[in-house]
């Protein structure tokens, strides 16, 4: 796993007071039916970015319609310039998690198994000390253990049995 792994490089502090005021928590379900960005929008921008100033009164278009969507899109580049180093962070996170939950479960297995030479070695005062640990490793052990088993009996009772031949009695 060692040649896998690298150090994160990326920023480790992240400012966000900028677009704090503006960030919102929804309650959970409320994206059902939100209006996302389509392919396009920057061609739109730029035509109202045109259009609005030179027609937009002609459509009775209120000049803070045009501010808003402007600001929107401001925020919107601020977040999304945050949220790409954020969700990086994350995901090294994760990784991390993963990587070191997996040393840590290495070491505790190999400590199991001094555990097991000194019990076959003669010395089984140490049992007691380490049952959880023991258990503990043996978890996975008996999940797929348990598995296999499970597996062979849903194999064993789809298989069909086999197909007994009914020999016709001999013509005399």
């Amino acid at each position: 796993m060692n040649d896998t792994i690298a150090p994160y490089m990326g920023p480790s502090i992240f400012d966000v007071s900028n677009v704090r005021p503006k960030l919102v928590d929804l309650a959970n379900g409320k994206f059902a039916g939100a209006q996302r960005e389509k392919d396009g929008f920057p061609e739109v921008f730029d035509e109202l970015s045109k259009a609005i100033p030179q027609y937009g009164e002609t459509l009775g278009i209120h000049p803070s319609m045009w501010e808003r969507v402007v600001d929107k899109t401001a925020t919107l580049d601020e977040i999304r310039a945050l949220k790409k180093d954020v969700l990086k962070l994350a995901e090294v996170l994760q990784e991390s998690e993963i990587y070191y939950e997996d040393a840590r479960e290495a070491d505790i297995s190999r400590i199991g198994g001094f555990v097991d030479a000194t019990v076959l070695h003669g010395d089984p005062s140490v049992l007691a000390a380490f049952q959880k640990t023991l258990e503990y490793r043996s978890r996975y052990a008996k999940k797929a253990a348990d598995q296999r088993r499970k597996n062979k009996r849903a194999r064993t009772e789809t298989t069909p049995a086999p197909a007994t031949e009914s020999k016709a009695p001999p013509h005399t």
